[in-house]
């Protein structure tokens, strides 16, 4: 038997796991597509069900509202506040943008690399954002 085998733990016992514990036993693994259809689902025969009760008149006027708001179902007006734009280079807050190139800037640091970019680069930069328009 060799040093190595001697000093080895992966023969010792190990009193911290539960010997009994069997992983995953009787459960099954869904996707997100069938937990977003099985939730639709759910909420459909809700509602079929409160609609139902309404007109066979069991449900008082103010006991919950007719709908109630869920994960899938909450819509949200667009936002207020102006679209924040962000460096094309460092990833921060960019109040300046690079008219040749189109590039967006944090700095004068960052001003300085993307002045020294191949047009070829700068459009990387831009492809990564979305934009594709034409460097001049």
């Amino acid at each position: 038997m060799s040093l190595a085998e001697q000093l080895s733990y992966l023969h010792s016992p190990k009193p911290f796991k539960n010997p009994h514990y069997t992983k995953g036993v009787g459960r099954r693994a869904k996707n997100l597509k069938n937990m977003l259809s099985q939730e639709k689902e759910r909420e459909r025969a809700e509602r079929e069900r409160r609609r139902l009760e309404r007109q066979e008149g069991n449900m008082e006027m103010n006991s919950e509202p007719a709908e109630m708001p869920t994960y899938a179902s909450i819509e949200a007006p667009p936002s207020v506040f102006p679209l924040r734009h962000y460096c094309d280079i460092t990833g921060l807050e960019a109040p300046y943008t690079d008219p040749a190139t189109g590039m967006r800037y944090h700095d004068k640091s960052v001003y300085q690399a993307i002045k020294s970019l191949t047009a070829s680069s700068a459009k990387e930069y831009l492809s990564a954002r979305g934009v594709n328009s034409i460097v001049k």
